[in-house]
């Protein structure tokens, strides 16, 4: 589908910290970050303007990475 931006401006950021033993799925996990449209901000730290929750959630729970992973809907604010 078509990606929307967000009507209320704030972006979705996802915090992730998944072990070297899960390389492949974290591999594989970055990957769909980036077909989400999420921007890298650090290495485990990504942003996405657009309304992708459920299918981001649905990505967490296809590789079972809940236990990693800290989903938040972020404001900038400007200085």
């Amino acid at each position: 589908g078509e990606m929307k931006q967000r009507a209320d401006k704030k972006w979705q950021m996802i915090l992730f910290d998944i072990p070297e033993t899960r390389r492949k799925d974290r591999e594989r996990f970055r990957w769909q970050l980036k077909h989400l449209c999420y921007q890298q901000l650090q290495k485990s730290a990504w942003v996405c303007p657009y309304d992708v929750l459920k299918p981001t959630q649905q990505v967490i729970k296809n590789y079972k990475l809940d236990r990693f992973v800290r989903l938040l809907l972020i404001e900038e604010i400007k200085i």
